[in-house]
């Protein structure tokens, strides 16, 4: 892809542990997160050189993080307006969130149109695609849209949070949502017990553009202009006992990539599953975005 996908959120640390804290019980996690960070390095793994724009950040961690996005293959564009490093704190059940708590969303607000407004204008036009998530204002994410729309590029936009569904406005936000099987019932205000009744809700949310929605180890699903009926894409490798936050991120990377690289619909789906199970089945590591690169296993 010689055009980049250009992306604004931030870096956060993800402080995650099964359960509640305390003596004699499992160690937590601390490590590197952001949903828009996680499909940078996501996508820096799959040689596409994103651009990253997030605010500045402020103490000692800063170079930490220019290192860590370099490292993963991110272009970091920090704009001119300082910010404390966000924490993503999460206790987990079986490897999934169960409560969470977002420290440091003014690192996301400040990120308006007047703070980043020259660095994505300056980007835009070499870029393949814009992408955001909804931990982002309201506001700045429909300037995002519009920009996007001037500069005649596709806007991506990845629920980043159950509570922020209400972002999610049909057919004026994005060409592409994506967001998981639980979100997407929050959003529509009832269960969703089938892939009929799923693809029924996903329309309604699509509008003129497209909806995929993770389903867990029953793969995603995709609705929208191109798709003949509904793709469902199913895992074919078993999980057990991984920690699944990221793996959201990880697939809206890989699906990003294939889609602007120009591939069909059920065989993108199908690669991002199967990088998506790569990424949640390698053993820890320092460098988890690895098992992602072409050359790894991975086309």
């Amino acid at each position: 892809m010689r055009e980049h996908p250009l992306l604004v959120g931030t870096v956060a640390l993800d402080f995650l542990h099964e359960g509640p804290l305390g003596a004699g019980r499992a160690p937590a996690t601390l490590r590197w997160g952001g949903v828009m960070n996680n499909v940078a390095c996501a996508l820096g793994a799959r040689g596409t050189r994103p651009v990253f724009i997030t605010a500045d950040y402020t103490g000692e961690l800063r170079t930490a993080v220019e290192a860590h996005l370099t490292t993963n293959g991110a272009v970091w564009r920090p704009a001119p307006v300082r910010s404390p490093l966000p924490v993503f704190h999460a206790e987990l059940v079986d490897g999934s969130v169960s409560a969470m708590h977002f420290i440091g969303q003014e690192a996301l607000d400040a990120l308006t149109p007047r703070a980043v407004g020259e660095h994505v204008v300056a980007h835009v036009a070499e870029s393949a695609v814009v992408a955001s998530g909804t931990d982002s204002h309201a506001d700045n994410l429909a300037w995002l849209r519009r920009t996007a729309a001037e500069a005649g590029k596709p806007f991506w936009l990845l629920s980043a949070d159950p509570e922020e569904v209400s972002k999610l406005v049909p057919g004026s936000r994005a060409d592409l949502v994506a967001l998981n099987h639980r979100e997407l019932c929050l959003w529509a205000g009832r269960d969703l017990p089938d892939h009929r009744e799923t693809a029924a809700a996903a329309r309604e949310l699509a509008g003129d553009g497209h909806v995929v929605v993770t389903l867990g180890a029953e793969g995603s699903l995709a609705v929208g202009p191109g798709i003949d009926g509904v793709v469902v894409h199913r895992v074919e490798r078993p999980l057990r006992d991984v920690v699944t936050v990221g793996a959201g991120d990880v697939h809206f990377a890989a699906l990003l990539e294939a889609r602007v690289a120009g591939v069909p619909w059920a065989q993108a789906l199908a690669g991002a599953a199967e990088l998506t199970a790569a990424y949640l089945a390698q053993p820890a590591t320092d460098r988890p975005y690895d098992c992602l690169r072409p050359g790894n296993g991975q086309g």
